[in-house]
């Protein structure tokens, strides 16, 4: 018997979230790597003994 829509509703749903699933790699891939990096720059100042102290 055949179905009365021309795509599942698996399909429609999987169309509707990829998109937005990718925009939101888009906009988060860059953002890990730039705090990933400062983390990096951080450590190796902590490191080296040259970091800033904190004053309250």
């Amino acid at each position: 018997m055949p179905r009365d829509t021309f795509i599942s509703w698996k399909w429609f749903v999987l169309f509707l979230l990829v998109p937005g699933l990718a925009l939101v790699a888009i906009v988060f891939f860059p953002i890990t790597l730039a705090v990933l990096f400062w983390l990096y720059y951080r450590g190796k100042a902590q490191a080296s003994g040259k970091h800033q102290t904190e004053t309250a």
